[in-house]
């Protein structure tokens, strides 16, 4: 039988063979550990020089001022006021060409959508001017290259489905300053339709037209459209058929707010 003698003397040379090893292993795990830290320390190192340029560009603020060019006319007006992207003529922002189109004022918008408050001329929040009850004012603008022979004509087109003898009876409504016939939707001809104008001296100077909603059984929002002095741009004011009572004071703040946004004109 093997004695306990023999049996310490085997434990004995087990632990001392374990010890080396632990040291032996404990040796490697600190050089292992020094290695980290020499690569930690390395690149801590190339961060601090390589951050700066990786670093994103200070932001700057967009530019308060929407520029543009309608028809010849460069307008600069308040950022605040334009309540949809402007699009430049001949391309749409969802075309790929479209970040190759002029920017700034050498752009060649083809509309300029803008909302405001009436009378005040404010500009109002994005939210506010989509809502139905929205009381204030929509302005777009536009290049017009068919002068007042072209509006006529889109009168025309307003009242195609409205019957001819209708709208040569029409007269002009002394109270409105305009004429004002009840006539046919031309989208839609089994719905009825507001039209409105006014022609001085042989020559087309405004229309226009409301929209009738028939649970309401009265007459939403109207839109008025006429050209800005030299016939080059046409201009569209949508507003509530309360305010058609008011559409001359409209028409006359519209046309100033853009005759002082002018900030030059570009010969053609």
């Amino acid at each position: 039988m093997i004695s306990f003698r023999y049996i310490f003397l085997f434990v004995k040379v087990l632990f001392g063979k374990l010890i080396a090893l632990c040291r032996r292993f404990g040796l490697v795990l600190w050089g292992f550990s020094k290695l980290l830290l020499l690569l930690s320390a390395a690149w801590l190192l190339v961060a601090i020089v390589v951050t700066p340029t990786w670093a994103p560009k200070k932001l700057t603020a967009p530019n308060s001022m929407v520029c543009g060019k309608v028809s010849g006319v460069v307008y600069e007006l308040p950022r605040k006021y334009v309540i949809y992207w402007p699009e430049d003529e001949g391309k749409s922002s969802w075309e790929p060409v479209f970040i190759n189109v002029k920017k700034g004022c050498g752009a060649n918008l083809a509309s300029l959508y803008m909302a405001m408050s009436w009378p005040e001329m404010q500009p109002v929040s994005y939210g506010e001017a989509t809502s139905f009850r929205f009381d204030g004012i929509s302005v777009a603008i536009g290049p017009w290259l068919h002068g007042e022979a072209g509006l006529r004509k889109q009168l025309q087109h307003y009242l195609r489905e409205t019957p001819a003898a209708l709208v040569k009876a029409s007269k002009l409504n002394e109270d409105l300053g305009l004429n004002f016939l009840e006539g046919v939707d031309s989208e839609f001809p089994n719905r009825r339709k507001g039209f409105f104008w006014l022609e001085a001296k042989g020559r087309m100077q405004y229309i226009g037209y409301c929209n009738w909603v028939e649970p309401k059984a009265n007459y939403s929002r109207c839109y008025l459209k006429f050209l800005i002095p030299g016939g080059d741009a046409i201009v569209n004011v949508e507003f509530l058929w309360e305010r058609l009572g008011e559409w001359h004071n409209l028409a006359l703040a519209v046309g100033e707010f853009f005759l002082n946004a002018v900030r030059y004109r570009v010969d053609k």
